[in-house]
């Protein structure tokens, strides 16, 4: 439908945050329409344009704090994405992370186009996929992974509101996981290296719920010194302490999702922590609230 440029502007401000837009010809209205979606655990943009870019500079950073990573899910039409050095095109069922605190810019080759923005809480989508989101990620449309995230985001579109809360925990979890599948490919890690870290992780997977599960545990285990499995862990930038949270905090998480009937202090216990106080405190850290938020059909900030 018919919007005036100003109107399309104000309502991406609303939407996305400060951006600005630039129309195909000198008129005053082009074709498009954008509109907020609920996605659960957090909120999505539908936007279709026919304009000839999209961006956000230094200057509306300044005015606007970044509070998002952006996933953009590009539906139909095409799109340049450019982020600091990168450059990505995007085709339909392309993904792209953007990163609102750094200067972006959308350019597009003509035409309507359409594609969904789905709105993350920036730090704590960092906290999930470590430093490698930063400044932005290009996503690769061959990898299975972004076909399971086509997917998952497909479901969430038509999802009732209990099963899109879920579903929004699965489509993070997945991202997360295509970004240590990316570190473990890093060229400096030989097949010897990989192979263990994956063994490693699977093994802390596998037991995490067992409280007395640790890194002495995980050397015997792997018949490996304390040393060693530090410096494997090094390797990627990681400890064995803090994928062992993770995989713990993962767990808890899923279960408050998946079973509102369990009472929060048995879900830690089965989870793998002896001590709920450190459970509470360990919980807010990473995700930027109370375990009993999500109950309360909360989002997390």
């Amino acid at each position: 439908m018919p919007v005036s440029i100003d109107a399309a502007r104000d309502a991406l401000v609303a939407v996305c945050g400060r951006f600005n837009l630039e129309a195909n010809c000198r008129s005053d209205t082009f074709n498009g329409a954008i509109e907020t979606r609920d996605f659960g655990l957090f909120d999505a943009a539908i936007v279709a344009t026919e304009v000839q870019a999209i961006w956000r500079n230094a200057e509306m950073i300044r005015k606007d704090p970044a509070k998002h990573l952006f996933l953009i899910y590009q539906q139909s039409g095409e799109s340049l994405i450019c982020q600091g050095e990168t450059r990505t095109r995007l085709l339909p069922g392309s993904f792209h992370l953007v990163d609102s605190a750094f200067p972006s810019e959308f350019r597009y080759t003509g035409g309507l186009t359409r594609k969904i923005s789905v709105h993350l809480p920036r730090e704590e989508t960092l906290r999930r996929l470590g430093l490698t989101g930063i400044g932005g990620l290009p996503i690769d449309p061959a990898d299975p992974l972004s076909t399971a995230l086509e997917a998952v985001l497909a479901r969430i579109v038509t999802a009732d509101p209990p099963a899109m809360t879920k579903l929004s925990d699965t489509l993070v979890e997945l991202l997360a996981t295509y970004v240590r599948c990316r570190q473990l490919e890093v060229p400096s890690l030989d097949g010897r290296v990989t192979e263990r870290l994956s063994r490693a992780r699977a093994l802390i997977e596998a037991k995490a719920a067992q409280a007395e599960y640790g890194v002495d545990e995980l050397c015997r285990d792997m018949s490996m010194s304390r040393r060693s499995l530090q410096r494997l862990f090094a390797a990627v930038g990681e400890t064995v302490t803090e994928v062992l949270q993770e995989a713990r905090l993962t767990r808890a998480r899923r279960s408050l999702l998946a079973t509102p009937e369990r009472n929060v202090a048995e879900i830690a216990l089965d989870a793998g922590y002896n001590d709920l106080s450190h459970f509470h405190r360990s919980f807010r850290a990473r995700f930027g609230h109370a375990p009993g938020a999500l109950r309360k059909g909360s989002r997390a900030q």
